[in-house]
């Protein structure tokens, strides 16, 4: 016997809202940077495929970098995750680039000229580099619903100004063989009576540098945040901090 569906009695679901503008979240964010996955390994094939990693599964194929396992849960819109943070990847994959360059001389200690990098505008391509990391952060936040107010993220972004508890430390990777890719596992101080973590970080790799990025609420004084950078302290280097040891994440 066939049946005829009912059209009236068909759900459809709405995409969940962007965390940065509310918008329809109807795009997903890499987890790990598009350009630096392709930098890293080259593009992926089924034939070749690259395998993922991750608290839940090990050795997930992946056989192109458009792959969805490759992406954040936490969704933002198509113009958020295009035009208008579109700069904010520019600037960090530039900054990523000149890494690779620099590679060799990127011993724990070294000054890095950000002018160097950026030989124009280079404020605002750094707090540009800063804000590529909160869109991380944020998406973060959001898939693995983090004990900490999202709207702090959301509003760096849409007012193109630093987040002013977000902190990044760039430094030398670990001593490893292997060549990854990615991010570690996210590190939280326990909640407080507000349901508020004062303390989260994380660290973003690539074969050639780490960034460990911190949410540090003000009166935080963790050994993480020293030699840390942001972009309101205005400065134009940044030190490479000694990660060499760093095995897996760990509180800072």
């Amino acid at each position: 016997m066939k049946s005829v569906a009912d059209a009236s009695s068909i759900l459809v679901v709405p995409p969940l809202p962007c965390w940065i503008c509310s918008g329809p979240g109807d795009s997903g964010e890499h987890k790990t940077k598009r350009s630096d996955l392709k930098a890293v390994f080259g593009p992926p094939t089924q034939q070749q495929p690259l395998f993922l990693h991750d608290r839940a599964r090990k050795n997930q194929r992946v056989g192109s970098l458009d792959a969805k396992l490759l992406k954040s849960p936490g969704r933002i819109c198509q113009h958020c995750n295009s035009t208008r943070t579109q700069p904010h990847d520019r600037a960090w994959e530039t900054l990523s680039e000149y890494f690779w360059t620099a590679m060799p001389a990127l011993a724990p200690g070294a000054v890095v000229r950000l002018n160097r990098a950026f030989p124009y505008d280079t404020r605002q391509q750094m707090l540009n580099v800063h804000q590529f990391f909160v869109k991380a952060f944020g998406c973060l936040v959001i898939e693995g619903s983090l004990p900490v107010d999202i709207g702090g993220f959301a509003g760096a972004i849409m007012n193109n100004r630093a987040h002013p508890l977000v902190h990044l430390k760039f430094g030398v990777p670990s001593a490893s063989t292997r060549v990854t890719a990615g991010r570690s596992d996210v590190w939280a101080l326990p909640p407080g009576a507000d349901g508020r973590s004062n303390f989260i970080s994380w660290f973003y790799d690539l074969p050639h540098v780490w960034v460990l990025v911190m949410f540090a609420a003000p009166g935080e004084r963790r050994d993480g945040l020293v030699g840390a950078w942001h972009p309101s302290a205005g400065g134009k280097t940044i030190t490479m901090a000694d990660f060499r040891s760093a095995d897996e994440m760990q509180a800072t």
